[in-house]
């Protein structure tokens, strides 16, 4: 791979090919033109990152999810069918509407609405007790997590629970995730996922799981795959990166093709320009696009004559469970 290009000189090189004067710096220039062709490549970048339907493999991310030990503790609900479960030694770790909520009276759908203080929380339900309980036993499991900054969309079937080596069922749409929280039957062998929002502070989605973790006795290792919005490195610093949406400094560098950038730039500064017809300058920026989409990732040989099928043992022929057999263990 080449050696990436900081904006300061994707910015030069887009000067250059048109025949305008190079600027020493982008980011604070006081340079019109500079300025503009600044905005250029932020608009360029974005139409690019956006450009391929799944995803760049270049903003391909991994994340590893650790599924939190529920949270088991007493506490009170003082008055019948409240929503308030009171005296709770310690509130610490309880996170309002990313936890579920499961104890005495409680419904299935439970969930932690908000923290009163440290030892009073409110839940998203009224309880079904017709009288105090006291002293009850109260099971808080976090569900939903905030995904990962700068998390655009999934990769399909990359989620997994590695702790107990099976692929995550979903996603789960809203109907079938409210049959699995709101209705009778609603517990399997395997878990589920699901998108939803908010994530962290109203902002973006969430990543939730069902059933939710109570059974477990150490954290649940899941991880999925993601194309990032991210597509930049900051200060083009490649130790312990930090990345971002768009170039905010000289030095950073793209993740994605320079050439592609400096291209889109300059068809759009003649656009903008109005400096004669920008159509040849766009063609010639798409057909390198293409170009870089066809080649991006590998890319299996298909075969049209018929397949044999494999003689080695793959996902596609071994079962979940009772496994040599072909039948239970009822031998049914």
């Amino acid at each position: 791979m080449a050696t990436p290009l900081t904006l300061l000189q994707v910015i030069q090189r887009a000067q250059a090919e048109l025949g305008l004067p190079q600027a020493s710096s982008v980011v604070g220039n006081s340079d019109v033109t500079t300025q503009q062709m600044f905005a250029l490549a932020n608009r360029t970048l974005d139409e690019l990152r956006r450009w391929k339907d799944d995803g760049w493999t270049a903003l391909q991310f991994e994340y590893d999810l650790p599924v939190q030990v529920p949270i088991i503790t007493t506490g009170d609900l003082l008055l019948a069918n409240t929503n308030i479960v009171s005296n709770i030694p310690d509130t610490t770790g309880i996170l309002a509407n990313y936890m579920t909520v499961t104890g005495p009276n409680t419904l299935q759908g439970a969930r932690v609405a908000s923290i009163i203080d440290s030892n009073t929380v409110t839940m998203n339900m009224e309880a079904t007790n017709t009288q105090m309980v006291t002293g009850g036993t109260f099971t808080f499991a976090q569900d939903t997590y905030p995904e990962p900054p700068g998390f655009d969309y999934f990769v399909n079937r990359t989620m997994w629970d590695r702790t107990n080596r099976w692929e995550l069922i979903g996603p789960d749409s809203p109907q079938l995730d409210e049959w699995h929280r709101s209705g009778i039957v609603s517990l399997g062998p395997r878990r589920h996922f699901r998108q939803i929002g908010p994530g962290i502070s109203g902002v973006g989605d969430s990543f939730r799981i069902w059933p939710p973790p109570t059974e477990i006795t150490q954290p649940l290792q899941l991880v999925f795959e993601y194309t990032s919005t991210n597509s930049v490195v900051v200060n083009g610093v490649i130790t312990n990166p930090t990345y971002a949406e768009f170039y905010a400094n000289d030095a950073d560098f793209s993740l994605l093709d320079d050439q592609a950038i400096i291209m889109g730039i300059k068809w759009m500064f003649w656009e903008i320009k109005g400096m004669g017809s920008y159509v040849t300058l766009q063609s010639r920026w798409v057909d390198y696009i293409e170009r870089l989409v066809a080649r991006d990732g590998a890319a299996p040989t298909l075969q049209i004559a018929k397949r044999i099928s494999p003689i080695f043992i793959s996902p596609a022929n071994v079962q979940d469970g009772f496994f040599p057999g072909p039948s239970g263990q009822s031998g049914i």
